[in-house]
């Protein structure tokens, strides 16, 4: 079975909720600002678009159901 690339962008996610709970987005943050200062942009989009992956796992987590 190959893994897309969003695949493991979504895998990121998880993991970081699983790992760091409620300093998810503090380890994230860290994360792109480790690659800024390094200069680093692919490493820097990379943890942007886990970044998304997260805000859409924790938007979909506390959603009400109708």
């Amino acid at each position: 079975m190959t893994v897309t690339r969003e695949q493991e962008i979504w895998a990121m996610a998880l993991w970081v909720d699983r790992e760091h709970g409620e300093d998810a987005e503090e380890f994230i943050a860290g994360k792109v600002l480790h690659f800024v200062e390094r200069g680093d942009d692919g490493g820097r989009k990379l943890w942007e678009e886990v970044a998304r992956r997260y805000v859409q796992l924790r938007e979909a987590h506390t959603a009400k159901p109708n």
